[in-house]
């Protein structure tokens, strides 16, 4: 609770308590799920899609083990523009399996 009696917003509010969980700050969530084509372009895309944050881990899921090959070879890359584009330096490493991509 702040000090004062001033109101403070719901989301800073959210961001606190998630965190406390040991969640991962809304920014990186929002900038890896809702920014995934942008972050590795439409071809990857199209074929690979994050499932999961789990630390400081990125879980991604590929349709093939050709294209979960070449992401994993990109990882360093996806990683340093999803903590760029999030301004949140907190993705340190990204597991990749193959699975069926959900549209």
């Amino acid at each position: 609770m702040p000090a004062s009696d001033e109101p403070i917003e719901l989301a800073d509010s959210l961001e606190r308590v998630l965190g406390s969980m040991g969640a991962p700050p809304a920014d990186l969530l929002s900038t890896v799920f809702q920014r995934w084509e942008e972050v590795v372009g439409a071809d990857a895309a199209r074929h690979c899609r994050p499932v999961a944050v789990q630390g400081d881990r990125l879980v991604v899921t590929a349709s093939d083990s050709a294209w979960a090959s070449e992401l994993r070879w990109l990882s360093d890359q996806v990683l340093a523009r999803i903590n760029e584009l999030s301004s949140v330096d907190r993705l340190k490493s990204m597991t990749v399996r193959v699975a069926p991509v959900v549209e």
